[in-house]
């Protein structure tokens, strides 16, 4: 285990306790933290929830209003933290995938009838695809870090 503090993309949080009508427990699921610490911090910053700001009405989110910029831009440090979460999120659904390949494989075979999309889902999953995905992954790891340092 590493002592290492996990980052936490507060401001996502909150545009999405605000400006949406997604649950929680769905907010807390997305950015991987509990949601006690989410309705503490809802809490002690005043947040009010997207509904409840807007009345009754509940709107599904899916079909929000485009958000408007903020008036100042984030924080380098947050767009770090937001970009280092969503690449853990990333890597996870990776190894994911890579330790299910087979099973995903025979799901593939047994429910899809159509040739053409079955190649198409095999070059899915397959090894070039998520090595190209790691690398991706890695080469946007490796800005943030640079981007992070240059300013702190």
């Amino acid at each position: 285990m590493t002592d290492e503090k996990k980052t936490v993309d507060w401001a996502g949080i909150e545009r999405d306790y605000t400006s949406t009508t997604r649950s929680i427990r769905e907010i807390a699921g997305w950015f991987m933290i509990s949601e006690g610490a989410i309705r503490k911090r809802a809490k002690a910053k005043g947040w009010v929830r997207g509904q409840e700001a807007a009345g009754t009405q509940v709107v599904p989110s899916a079909y929000q209003a485009p958000m408007v910029a903020p008036k100042d831009p984030p924080k380098v440090e947050e767009v770090v933290g937001r970009g280092r979460n969503l690449i853990d999120r990333m890597m996870d659904e990776l190894d994911a995938e890579t330790l299910h390949k087979g099973l995903m494989e025979e799901i593939i075979l047994e429910n899809e009838t159509d040739p053409g999309r079955v190649q198409a889902l095999r070059q899915a999953v397959s090894l070039p695809v998520r090595a190209k995905t790691l690398q991706t992954l890695a080469l946007a790891l490796k800005t943030m870090g640079e981007t992070a340092a240059a300013e702190g």
